[in-house]
């Protein structure tokens, strides 16, 4: 039977620029100039109820400018820290482009594994400088394209994905490099989270929800 087809047309599309940048000195990398800091309080639980303060509200970029140079160094190499999720709806089709750059150091481009929590993806097409809607959508593989959970972005090019948003959670979806996960290469995916009945006090026993689950435990 082989592996299902994926659906033939996306619902929303993400641009995920991956570059290496500078905090304070310290050497992070970054998506769409945004380095992930995961927040104290779990995800699950702070959009479950309705701890709008416990992270950024704020839907992180969804692309980059059409001017960068992915061949070059950034011309500004500072980046910013971020936790903000982005919110899917249920049972959409999702479409993410993977984007490589150039590092900091000239000549520089490193290949990264990135892993997608919670779901398999397709893996429609891969290739080489700045993906194209235009020329490049034309490659991509629907007929028969393989089902995986991690996928590589090569130096210098990038790898076009599409998922289904049909498991409820916040899904951390990142570089299967754990050093680069910890200087902020991912992002995280939300979806149906109203649509669970209950969650285990242990996934959320840190932050503000283990404050919370204290108090109720008191009273």
């Amino acid at each position: 039977m082989g592996s299902p087809k994926p659906p033939k047309n996306y619902d929303r599309r993400i641009t995920l620029l991956n570059t290496q940048n500078k905090i304070n000195g310290y050497t992070k990398w970054a998506i769409n100039n945004v380095s992930l800091t995961l927040p104290p309080t779990p995800y699950l639980g702070s959009i479950k109820y309705g701890l709008r303060h416990a992270f950024q509200q704020n839907s992180p970029p969804e692309s980059f400018s059409n001017n960068y140079d992915v061949m070059k160094q950034p011309v500004n190499p500072n980046t910013t820290t971020g936790n903000g999720v982005y919110i899917l709806a249920m049972n959409t089709t999702v479409d993410i482009i993977l984007q490589n750059a150039n590092a900091l150091t000239a000549n520089v481009s490193e290949i990264h594994p990135w892993h997608l929590h919670g779901h398999d993806f397709w893996v429609l097409g891969y290739g080489e400088g700045k993906f194209d809607p235009k020329k490049d959508e034309k490659k991509l593989n629907l007929k028969n394209p393989p089902l995986r959970n991690t996928a590589v972005i090569f130096p210098y090019g990038w790898t076009a994905l599409r998922f289904v948003a049909d498991n409820p959670g916040a899904w951390a979806f990142h570089c299967h490099i754990e050093p680069h996960l910890h200087m902020g290469m991912g992002v995280v995916f939300a979806e149906g989270i109203q649509h669970l009945t209950k969650i285990p006090q242990e996934a959320i026993a840190c932050g503000l929800t283990g404050k919370m689950l204290m108090t109720a435990n008191h009273n």
